[in-house]
This record gives C-alpha cells, sequence and structure tokens, in this order.
C-alpha cells in the first residue's frame, strides 16, 4: 500500500525519524539511498548524508550552495482537509517534502522474521515501484499566461528501509522521502514538483507494487491468496499463515478500523482510500520507543505460539524445497476483464484506472511493460478511443450519444408539468 504525506519544514526529518527504524536505538542507524533521475542530475548517489538531505530539503543544491529555484517559497501544495474530505491544493504552507511509504502485506512482513530473501522481493517491487512514480513526476506551466501541468518524470528520493511499526510488529515499509523538485526540460531549470498525478494515481501505485511484491514472492516458492474486506481487494497473503497470527501483529490496523468507524459516526458515510490514508497517518503516535534492533527482534518471535512459530519454519522449508510457482500470464485477458468491469459502470474513464484493475486482475502474473504496451494496442486498434488521459469505448460512446439523441427527440413533446402554471 502506498501513502503520501506533504511536509513543510521537515527540518532534521531524516536526522531524527528516517534514520531510525519507527523506534529509537542509540548507535544504531539506518542510512538512507539516493535514488531517481533528478537525484543523478545533481551528481547524488550512494548513501544519503544530512548535509545532503538538509539543502536538497531547502531546494539548494548540495554541491554549490545556491538555490536551485528561483520561486523556493511558491507552489505551496498539501493536503487540505474540509468536512472530512481530503484533497491536495494550494496551502499557505511552502511544501518541502513528499513523504510516499510503501508498505508490505502483513503476511509478508510476519515470514520475513524467518525468511530474509522477502526483504529483497519488497526492495525489488519498491524500486519497480518508484520508477513508475517518477515517470509521474510533472510541474506548473505559467510562461506566456499558461496554466497547466506538463510531465517531467524526474524526482530527487531520498530511500529508507525499514521492518517495524511504530507498536513494534513486524512491518516492512519503505520511506521514499521526493523532495519538492522537479528539473523542466523544456524551460531547462529546476522548479517545484507538481504532485497531482501522484495523488491521483496513488490506488494505481498501489498495485504496480503489489504486482510486483506478489510475482517476486511466487518466485521465492510462496502460494499467494488474495484478500478480501467487505467485498473490496485488500491485497494479498501468503497461504497458510493463520488469520489469528496476522492480528496478533496488526496493531495499526486495529488503530485504522478504529479511526475509521469514529469518522463514520462522525460524517456518516465511510472515508474514500485517500481519507483512509489520512486517517492512518493522523492516528499514529509520533513518539518513538527506547529499544535495541535485538529486544524488538526477540519479542516479536516470543510473541508467536509454539504452532505458529512451526507453522512459519514449515513453511519457508516448503517454499525453498517447491522453488518458483511464478506463472507468466498474457496481460491482453487481464486488460479485457478491466473494461468489461470498469465500463459497466461507467462511460469515460481514466487510462490508469483501466491499468489498476488489470493489474489486480492478473496480480503477480503480468507484467507491467506488457500491459502498458496491450493498452496502447487496444488504442491503436480502435478497440478502446483515448484522449487526454481517458479511455472510453465504442460501445459505451454510442450508449451516450444514444441517451443524447433520446433527450433531444424528447424535447418539446410533451406539455411542462403544470401547463404553464407555476410549478
Amino acid at each position: 500500500m502506498l501513502t503520501i504525506k506533504a511536509m513543510a519544514g521537515g527540518v532534521s526529518y531524516a536526522e531524527h525519524h528516517l534514520s531510525h527504524n519507527d523506534y529509537y536505538s542509540e548507535g544504531e542507524t539506518i542510512t538512507g539511498r539516493w535514488m531517481g533521475r533528478g537525484a543523478e542530475m545533481l551528481g547524488l548517489r550512494g548513501d544519503v548524508t544530512v548535509k545532503q538531505f538538509e539543502a536538497i530539503r531547502q531546494s539548494i543544491d548540495p554541491a554549490t550552495g545556491d538555490f536551485l529555484r528561483q520561486r523556493h517559497s511558491a507552489d505551496r501544495y498539501g493536503e487540505v482537509e474540509r468536512k472530512g474530505i481530503v484533497t491536495v491544493e494550494r496551502t499557505g504552507k511552502a511544501i518541502n517534502l513528499y513523504d510516499c511509504t510503501i508498505s508490505a502485506p502483513k503476511a509478508v512482513s510476519i515470514q520475513a522474521m524467518v525468511d530474509h530473501r522477502l526483504l529483497t522481493a519488497h526492495h525489488t517491487a519498491v524500486a519497480e515501484t518508484a520508477r513508475e512514480m517518477e515517470r509521474l513526476a510533472g510541474t506548473r506551466v505559467r510562461l506566456d499566461g499558461a496554466n497547466e501541468n506538463r510531465f517531467t518524470s524526474n524526482l530527487v528520493i531520498a530511500r529508507y528501509d525499514h521492518d517495524t511499526s511504530r507498536e513494534l510488529d513486524p512491518q516492512l515499509h519503505t520511506h521514499l522521502v521526493a523532495a519538492n523538485l522537479t528539473y523542466d526540460g523544456v524551460e531547462g531549470r529546476w522548479k517545484a514538483l507538481q504532485p497531482h498525478e501522484l495523488y491521483a494515481q496513488r490506488a494505481y501505485l498501489t498495485e504496480v507494487y503489489r504486482n510486483a511484491l506478489a510475482r517476486e514472492v511466487k518466485k521465492l516458492g510462496y502460494r499467494i491468496e488474495d484478500r478480501f474486506e467487505l467485498g473490496k481487494d485488500n491485497g494479498f497473503g501468503i497461504a497458510g499463515i493463520q488469520e489469528a497470527t496476522l492480528e496478533k501483529y496488526s496493531q495499526r490496523s486495529a488503530q485504522r478500523d478504529q479511526a475509521i468507524a469514529e469518522f463514520a459516526e462522525e460524517n456518516g458515510r465511510l472515508p474514500s482510500d485517500n481519507e483512509v490514508a489520512y486517517l492512518v497517518r493522523e492516528s499514529r503516535d509520533e513518539k518513538l520507543t527506547k529499544i535495541s534492533r535485538e529486544q524488538v527482534k526477540a519479542g516479536q518471535l516470543a510473541r508467536l505460539e509454539p504452532e505458529e512459530a512451526r507453522t512459519l519454519q514449515d513453511l519457508h522449508q516448503a517454499a525453498q524445497e517447491r522453488g518458483s510457482v511464478h506463472e507468466h500470464a498474457a496481460a491482453a485477458p487481464s486488460l479485457s476483464y478491466a473494461r468489461e468491469h470498469v465500463f459497466e459502470r461507467v462511460s469515460v474513464a481514466k487510462d490508469y484506472g483501466l491499468k489498476t484493475e488489470a493489474l489486480r486482475h492478473g496480480r503477480g502474473r503480468i507484467d507491467l511493460p506488457e500491459l502498458q504496451t496491450a493498452l496502447v494496442s487496444e488504442v491503436a486498434t480502435g478497440n478502446l478511443l483515448a484522449a487526454k488521459g481517458e479511455v472510453a469505448t465504442k460501445r459505451s460512446l454510442d450508449r451516450e450519444r444514444g441517451m443524447i439523441a433520446a433527450i433531444d427527440e424528447g424535447i418539446g413533446t410533451f406539455q411542462p408539468i403544470g401547463r404553464g402554471r407555476e410549478f
């Protein structure tokens, strides 16, 4: 799952938060790594230093000390919450960072306690998602009276990998902290990041990660099972791990469910996906527990019942003996399913909405580049109609035209209600 947090300020965020797991252990730190084409343009490679991070946070070139953006106090976009509804718009506070956090399914985090190969699987899936995130990076265009967005497809990202939640449950998650910076190749200068597409396509990016992780987990010999909650797709788990074990290590999920219940009681409806992500962050305890890594890991394993511990070890051994169970499937059938599913409800959809459903249908079996190629092919052959990031089918377009024609033909056919009298 992907969540995004826009941050104003963020002084010492790397030093005091990202450089530690979600607990504090004196003498133990986590070193970040630079990622993204934007970072490469600035000569940022390898380990992240506190000095470099603080410079980038302020939109300063770490090498020269010069401001990278002329309008470094402008372009103030962030999350605004009104009556429980979260939107992305201009705010009164300058945004310095966007913390994009990718979290592994609970079953993967639990099994990783005994099979460290799953850490690599998570990191591989994160890297694939980060590349897709970067493709969506953009900036605002205001030259010559323009007021639009332009894709730049480069980000300056500091990556920090964590494996424990603030409640000390096993929880693989990675912070991809993007600076409010992107290089506009058309104008030849650094500008503020326009995050609109990142927010809009959060569900799609989540499925990019889940698809890649499911593929890697199956390559390690594990069987996966899709999980549903109230009829809604909730990612996947590892077959064989019992629900009681998942609940034991899901203290954050319990906090999330409580926050959702309180939201529903206050607003008379369930929150949207973006609102859930917002509620999850707001329900989090900001205090770090002081404890060593060895104590954390020993405590996590000690919470397992003997039978649960044997189950995890047996699953690990069986996966190693079984070998890869990954099966590649063509992307076209999943795209076809997505088309039928999406256009059953709407006449026009976002192209990334179609890809989201296709990734859910083919989770762990289809390749993202192949899916993107299949979508382009559908448009090229006329099976899908596309314009400005939206798609439709000839059938849905004909249905819309038929409804409009029926309305037009009915105009003036009957007497108005009230027959001319005020109604």
